[in-house]
């Protein structure tokens, strides 16, 4: 009697599901993506937030192929923080078939940026073909309209009267300086003139070394940036976990946009591109502290009359570092993220040692980071 009222009952609840059923309409969403942001795992250093950035982006209102909104959608996706589009003043090949002003891109993305919690910039890139002058992004700019100048320095002296950061882009770019990356008077002029505060290092899929010396020698802010023009995810393979666009690490006292102009104009950033980082030594020493962490001893062995003791490295961040002892040089290895390996020391050691062999504070210069045992 109990199986058929069982049977009975399973009959009367699938015939009501199959009542419920729309033949009229179905959502299939199989290979939808879903909603998701991907959360970049960066230590914060003492004092300050750390804040993911890409400070050169551009939409359809000048080379780009993306509308504005959808660059505040790629970076929310991404894990980004804050982001500044950069359109050119000069070169606007979709003019014919969009009219609006500079301020236009900025309007546009906005709304999505204050509902996706992104920190947006108002900038634009002045964008000159010979080098000097090459080009500049003009960041926390209030209206890029009368930036638009043929003159280049009049350009940057409005754009420095409504407040703004100037970053020198692309130094080393082959189509403007085939032969060598050079560092020109007129750069010199500007910097006298506090009208010059940062170099992109890295830009796109290039990096120019001896842009990072003269950030430390003449006191400039370290940048790595996208440039992107198409659609991130048909520039940059972003499928892997840990596969990022270049971006710039913004060390903030708050994730505010005051805070990150601040942060800017005191040199407080990384350049984070590939598997590579550049930056000051001071803020990379910081990063690594916090990024790389030595528990305590675990084991006590005796070899052949001599003590050891084993411990774990960790890496609690999303980025992967090339360890070389500096005593040992067979002891070179890569600390992915989120990972530990085991390390082994003799009691009679005071410190462990490493070169951090991606992580450059110099031109041909690595970190170098110590454990105290």
């Amino acid at each position: 009697m109990r199986d058929k009222l069982f049977i009975g009952l399973l009959l009367v609840m699938s015939s009501t599901v199959w009542a419920q059923v729309d033949i009229n309409h179905q959502e299939n969403e199989v290979f939808v993506k879903p909603q998701l942001r991907k959360n970049i795992r960066i230590p914060n250093i003492p004092g300050y937030q750390t804040l993911k950035g890409d400070f050169h982006i551009h939409t359809m209102f000048s080379d780009g192929q993306v509308w504005p909104g959808i660059r505040v959608e790629e970076a929310w996706r991404e894990g980004l923080d804050v982001i500044a589009i950069t359109d050119h003043i000069e070169y606007l090949p979709h003019k014919k078939h969009l009219s609006a002003d500079h301020n236009t891109a900025y309007k546009l993305a906005l709304k999505q940026a204050v509902e996706k919690n992104i920190i947006l910039i108002k900038g634009t890139e002045i964008t000159k073909n010979k080098v000097p002058p090459g080009h500049f992004n003009a960041l926390f700019i209030e209206d890029a309209n009368p930036i638009e100048n043929e003159d280049v320095s009049l350009s940057i002296e409005e754009a420095v009267r409504q407040g703004a950061f100037i970053i020198w882009n692309h130094p080393g770019w082959k189509r403007q300086q085939p032969d060598s990356t050079k560092w020109w008077d007129f750069y010199t002029e500007l910097i006298s003139k506090n009208r010059l505060h940062g170099i992109e290092v890295a830009n796109a899929n290039e990096w120019y070394p001896i842009a990072l010396d003269w950030c430390t020698e003449k006191k400039l802010t370290v940048f790595g940036n996208s440039d992107i023009h198409a659609p991130i995810n048909l520039k940059y393979d972003l499928s892997e976990r840990y596969a990022h666009r270049p971006m710039t690490l913004v060390f903030a006292k708050e994730r505010t946009k005051q805070s990150v102009k601040e942060a800017l104009f005191a040199g407080n950033t990384i350049a984070w591109f590939g598997n590579t980082l550049a930056g000051k030594e001071e803020l990379m020493q910081a990063l690594l502290k916090n990024a790389l962490i030595l528990q305590p001893a675990f084991r006590q062995v005796e070899k052949k009359g001599v003590e050891w003791y084993y411990a774990e490295l960790s890496n609690v961040s999303d980025i992967p570092f090339v360890l070389q002892a500096n005593d040992r040089q067979d002891q070179k290895m890569i600390l992915e993220p989120q990972s530990s390996v085991i390390v082994s020391y003799r009691a009679d050691e005071k410190d462990l040692t490493y070169r951090v062999n991606n992580a450059f504070v110099g031109s041909t210069k690595n970190m170098t980071i110590v454990f105290d045992l």
